[in-house]
């Protein structure tokens, strides 16, 4: 069997330590609620990370490109960006799957499994300096905005359009 086979295979063990290996890198309490139910509206965030590593893991089943693999990442990334992770914390449930896949794949074809994670990786850095990239963006809008109202209530400028306090963020 290669590893595509295998993966389809043991589909439903990977995704339970998946997911549990990713409420783990929540806080104790945390995790608890985030573990409980996947209900969207009792538990969004951890409903979403369910669905978001159920789609990630379908995709890596079939052929994908770095595109693909961030857009499936998008909703488990955008919740993380905004979360107190680190980068290195918020991309960390990636390669959980690592340790997950030598536990249940044969030491043949671990190497191949590891790159695939390492592509899975990439994509969920990427995506998250895009998130944070797209923060960072509307915190300095936000900024000039609050400085411009300041300094129009005190006659020093003229109004501005939206389109002057975005522009200028792009440059």
């Amino acid at each position: 069997m290669d590893l595509k086979q295998i993966l389809e295979k043991n589909k439903k063990l990977f995704i339970k330590q998946w997911f549990q290996a990713t409420i783990a890198t929540y806080p104790a309490q945390s995790a608890r609620i985030l573990g409980k139910d996947s209900n969207r509206f009792d538990n969004p965030v951890g409903a979403v990370t369910h669905e978001t590593i159920e789609d990630v893991f379908h995709l890596i089943l079939k052929d994908f490109n770095q595109e693909t693999l961030e857009k499936a990442l998008d909703p488990i990334i955008r919740i993380r960006a905004v979360q107190s992770f680190s980068a290195s914390e918020a991309v960390s449930f990636v390669f959980a799957l690592k340790q997950i896949g030598e536990n249940i794949l044969d030491a043949k074809i671990i190497r191949e499994f590891d790159a695939l994670v390492d592509k899975i990786a990439l994509a969920a850095f990427n995506k998250l300096m895009k998130c944070k990239e797209e923060i960072f963006l509307l915190k300095a809008t936000e900024s000039k905005r609050r400085i411009h109202r300041a300094f129009e209530r005190a006659g020093l400028v003229a109004e501005l359009t939206e389109e002057d306090l975005i522009g200028s963020n792009k440059s």
